[in-house]
């Protein structure tokens, strides 16, 4: 009698931590390949117990995709991570689908509506397993490109404002890490990256933009420097951009003639809206809608009300954009005058930038 009193005890509480286990997952970041489906959390125990987990990825149109099963594990009262000797010693079964063949070869998940299952059976217990179930239309992150100061350009700002396309499809709770150092001689700009100490590394940046900081030694004129974006949540490195490098070289870069130099990003002005227009105005959105023509005046701080004539036609395209208006074309502008430029976004928002025009000589 004793020993069954304690075996009915014991059914109630694994029946009671049962009800209350549940499943921590974030698709987004984990969804997107098969190591990243270990990174499940199994939390809301409230005794220790055995189990064995089943992970299941199923896409919309192609099924299964994947089975994996864990060998028997314990689970301990709080938020448990999957044990290092349970993921390593699954067993991983993929269909035989395309979908599922080509998983096998990258263990990369390709584009896809996927549902990523999981089911912990408890050892010595009848009740079915605990299951709970993800969601999520996983798209690929499109490159994340840098923008301004533009690769291998030339600019005379020692304290410039660093801009980058922002993580495309957004990311919640995401943020950007930024590396620049200078490039010595010999080096490239991986090299430097890789083995200089830098004069930037600032983490948490929540905006694609990062106002040179103060507490940082200005950047010193006729050297080269390479920086680098990266976006991230948690620990997980999400994107990365590629490496550019730029030269300080204020003697040059006061008067171009390079139309096709520095862009300025007008997605995000906070922290600098200065700008020298040497005969060209050149700047740069993002646009994530579809293409048209963008709206665009310009108009004189000496005489606000007075809208400049006879601008060329913009036509705004799906993603990055590098608009170079030639400004000595356009005519009626003045040699040493500030102008502000207004631009609405294919989002609807308004964004304006001041600048100094100078007459190419």
């Amino acid at each position: 009698m004793k020993r069954g009193f304690l075996i009915l005890l014991f059914t109630l509480s694994v029946m009671v931590s049962r009800a209350d286990i549940s499943f921590q997952f974030v698709p987004e970041i984990y969804g997107r390949n098969v190591n990243g489906l270990f990174n499940c959390r199994i939390a809301g125990a409230q005794n220790s117990f055995m189990g064995r987990l089943t992970i299941t990825v199923s896409e919309r149109n192609a099924g299964v995709i994947c089975i994996i099963n864990t060998p028997e594990f314990k689970i301990y009262p709080g938020a448990n991570p999957i044990p290092n000797a349970a993921a390593s010693g699954a067993r991983i079964q993929f269909s035989n689908s395309n979908v599922g063949r080509i998983t096998a070869a990258s263990r990369a998940f390709p584009q896809g509506d996927y549902d990523y299952c999981f089911s912990l059976a408890i050892s010595g217990s009848d009740n079915p397993p605990v299951e709970q179930c993800f969601g999520y239309v996983l798209a690929p992150f499109a490159e994340m490109n840098l923008i301004d100061p533009y690769n291998k350009d030339n600019i005379c700002d020692k304290r410039p404002l660093l801009s980058w396309q922002p993580l495309i499809p957004a990311v919640p709770g995401s943020a950007y890490q930024l590396v620049l150092t200078e490039i010595k001689t010999g080096q490239s700009a991986t090299d430097a990256l890789n083995y200089n100490l830098p004069l930037v590394n600032q983490s948490g940046i929540l905006s694609p933009v990062l106002p040179y900081p103060s507490i940082s030694r200005e950047l010193e004129n006729k050297k080269r420097y390479a920086w680098q974006v990266t976006a991230y949540k948690d620990q997980t490195i999400l994107n990365r951009s590629e490496i550019w490098e730029f030269r300080i070289d204020c003697k040059d870069s006061i008067r171009k003639v390079d139309t096709a130099a520095s862009y300025r990003d007008i997605g995000d002005m906070s922290g600098g809206n200065f700008y020298i227009a040497d005969g060209y105005l050149n700047f740069s959105f993002v646009n994530s809608y579809n293409a048209g023509p963008l709206k665009y005046e310009i108009n004189s701080l000496e005489q606000p009300d007075k809208k400049m004539k006879h601008m060329p036609k913009v036509n705004a395209v799906s993603g990055i954009n590098k608009v170079s208006i030639n400004l000595d074309e356009a005519g009626g502008f003045k040699d040493n005058t500030y102008y502000t430029l207004r631009v609405w976004l294919p989002d609807g928002i308004v964004k304006t930038l001041r600048f100094l025009y100078k007459e190419l000589q």
